[in-house]
């Protein structure tokens, strides 16, 4: 309803997951989807969903602390084979 009232560029966000978010795109429900809390758990995120690999459980704790070592920058990132 919202997306054929609104003429500018569309984007949804909450819960999606890789797969929820392509679909919702594909079946023209929306322009771009946000993905907030997997972006921050993940920071190669982009990465990760090229190669449909795993996600890190993010902490939702962490996600405001003023620490700048704790939260945004000690996720694990994806380890590729060479």
């Amino acid at each position: 309803m919202l997306r054929s009232a609104f003429e500018g560029t569309f984007i949804s966000a909450g819960g999606y997951t890789r797969d929820d978010g392509n679909i919702a795109v594909a079946e023209n429900c929306t322009d771009l989807v946000a993905f907030g809390r997997l972006f921050l758990g993940n920071p190669d995120s982009l990465k990760r969903f090229e190669l449909n690999a795993p996600l890190n459980e993010y902490n939702r704790s962490t996600f405001y602390l003023p620490d700048p070592v704790v939260g945004y920058t000690d996720y694990p990132l994806l380890e590729i084979p060479s």
